[in-house]
């Protein structure tokens, strides 16, 4: 209960009040019964005095004077005063006591009050009555005669008297009582309504709005309260501010980050991560608290973080593993290469930071790479086993005419190789950075007629027709000769994968601003495995090694389109069921070329 304020200042007024009225009331009485003490001695000595001179007048008439003492109006206790008198050797003469006779009383020579009236001629005592077992207040004068005449009266008349003075001061000290609950009361209220306001701006500040200050105070003496409080508000905007800021900071560099960043807790439990780990393994963002595994399924990556955070020294001065690498690949043919590290400085809310770099390109180049020099020392090693071992049959064969033969020959696999590393150079032209290829507009029915030219023997050799339905006034933007190049290279394959008597496709479709044009045949369908990857250098489907192809022309398409704004792939089957394949590109101002209607869904 007294956890109140209010409480506490109510009961702190009041036993202040209570204590300070106790004091007051108890040195009152004091006072009062000291008082009563004196004028009950002075006046009682008083009457003594006069009982003493009538006990003279009425020659010794002891009766006499208790009457007139007894009915004395003016003394509040005088109807129970008690009269005794002694002689000059403390012999009791006469006493006023019912049912006493003097024979039953011992010498009085001893009494405080005979002594001292012997000796002064007046004497007082508080003290009780040896033969009435009562408390009384005595008071004895000294006669002409020698003797001694003695009032007494009762301790509780005399106190009877003293309580009705008291009796004021006590119900004064009830009232102050009262008086200090109802102001204790009011001071309490008016505090706490004067600590309300503060209370609601702390609160408010407690809550957040941490502008709110302090600016009417209750009294002065709380003024280094509001202060001390409107500078810790002060404070904390500054720091709340200041880590914002940090954290802002923070979450920017996270979030454009290129890698994947993950943050673990101390146990290895999921706290964080950016925007690049979110989107490379989707659900991880609401998975704090979580252990790694449950979102990336890729064990050994665990077995890592639970090997780094209860790795133990194995010896004084030893010290932890700081880094960790490895790499990780997923079923969906991601690789990532992870780098796990643990804080310089051991800190109990962070266990360890794991950096995901997405290498899947970079494998899938190397692993490019690696097919490249396979394939170029396959294609290079047949034409010059070719050539070499003609040569040598050549050395040792007389017959010219089986020599032409030989000789011929060799002349074909070494053009064949010419064609190889005239393709390789001009891909490297393509792919090297800065080349720029100015583009104009151009007719594609010439670099069509240009290619078919060109491609006219082995279309021939195989009893292949071409059809083309591109319109005369249909214009692109880009160079003459490498588009010629990219109808040659693939009506060249066309040529060697069409069927024998079958016919061989051009058509053209326009869209907005862009031309896509389709050539087509009847021939083997593309896995669809291998549609992506029959753009890349020297790739071939397996069963069609073989046809005199250097592996290299649908890669050329691919990286001159790219200079010319365009793009390239393959559709086998397509909507007729044949195997296509489909280019864009950017047509010219005033190019006339096919309609909507001609578009055959694949574009």
């Amino acid at each position: 209960m007294l956890k109140s304020f209010t409480v506490r200042v109510v009961v702190g007024v009041l036993c202040a009040a209570f204590l300070s009225i106790a004091i007051t009331v108890f040195f009152g009485i004091r006072t009062i019964e000291q008082g009563q003490e004196l004028d009950v001695r002075d006046r009682m000595l008083s009457e003594a005095a006069l009982a003493s001179e009538i006990y003279s007048l009425n020659r010794n008439d002891a009766q006499s004077v208790y009457e007139a003492v007894s009915r004395d109006k003016g003394a509040e206790y005088s109807a129970d005063v008690r009269l005794t008198i002694i002689d000059a050797q403390g012999r009791v003469l006469f006493d006023s006591a019912p049912d006493k006779s003097p024979g039953d009383f011992d010498n009085h020579a001893d009494r405080p009050e005979i002594s001292q009236a012997m000796e002064t001629g007046k004497g007082f005592s508080l003290r009780d009555s040896s033969s009435l077992k009562t408390r009384f207040v005595y008071t004895a004068v000294r006669m002409e005669d020698g003797g001694i005449l003695r009032l007494a009266v009762p301790m509780a008349s005399v106190q009877h008297n003293m309580w009705n003075r008291t009796e004021v001061l006590l119900q004064v000290g009830a009232l102050a009582v009262v008086i200090s609950l109802v102001m204790a009361m009011l001071v309490s209220l008016s505090l706490k309504n004067s600590f309300l306001p503060m209370i609601g701006i702390v609160e408010a500040i407690a809550a957040g709005k941490l502008h709110r200050r302090i600016r009417h105070y209750p009294g002065r003496e709380f003024a280094p309260l509001a202060e001390a409080v409107n500078t810790m508000a002060q404070s904390i905007e500054e720091q709340v501010h200041s880590y914002a800021d940090q954290t802002a900071q923070l979450e920017t560099v996270l979030n454009t980050m290129s890698d994947g960043v993950l943050v673990l807790g101390p146990r290895g439990h999921i706290r964080r991560c950016n925007r690049t780990m979110e989107r490379c393994f989707p659900g991880i963002g609401n998975a704090r608290g979580r252990q790694v595994v449950e979102i990336i399924p890729y064990p050994a990556l665990q077995n890592a973080v639970n090997g780094m955070l209860h790795e133990v020294p194995a010896k004084a001065g030893s010290t932890l593993t700081q880094t960790v690498s490895l790499h990780m690949g997923l079923q969906s043919g991601q690789v990532f290469s992870i780098f796990l590290s643990r804080p310089q400085k051991p800190d109990p809310r962070c266990g360890l930071v794991a950096v995901f770099h997405d290498v899947t390109d970079v494998m899938r180049l190397e692993q490019v790479r690696r097919d490249f020099v396979a394939n170029v020392s396959h294609e290079l090693r047949t034409p010059l086993t070719a050539i070499s071992g003609y040569a040598e049959t050549i050395l040792s064969v007389r017959d010219m005419e089986q020599c032409r033969r030989f000789a011929q020959v060799i002349l074909r696999n070494a053009n064949g190789l010419e064609r190889m590393i005239r393709d390789l150079l001009s891909l490297t032209r393509l792919e090297r950075e800065g080349t720029v290829i100015s583009l104009s507009p151009i007719s594609v029915r010439d670099a069509v007629e240009d290619a078919l030219s060109v491609c006219h023997n082995a279309f021939t050799a195989r009893n292949v027709q071409v059809e083309s339905s591109i319109p005369e006034g249909c214009r692109v933007m880009a160079d003459e000769t490498y588009l010629s190049q990219i109808f040659r290279n693939l009506l060249e394959n066309a040529s060697r994968y069409a069927e024998e008597g079958s016919t061989v496709h051009i058509s053209s479709v326009e869209k907005e601003d862009q031309l896509f044009f389709r050539v087509s045949n009847r021939g083997p369908l593309i896995p669809r495995q291998d549609l992506e990857r029959i753009f890349e250098r020297f790739y071939s489907v397996e069963r069609h090694r073989g046809q005199g192809t250097t592996g290299l022309g649908l890669a050329i398409c691919r990286h001159i389109l790219e200079r010319f704004h365009g793009r390239i792939w393959a559709e086998s089957p397509d909507s007729e069921g044949c195997t296509s394949f489909v280019f864009t590109l950017q047509k010219a101002e005033d190019s006339v070329c096919g309609s909507d209607e001609q578009d055959d869904k694949s574009a």
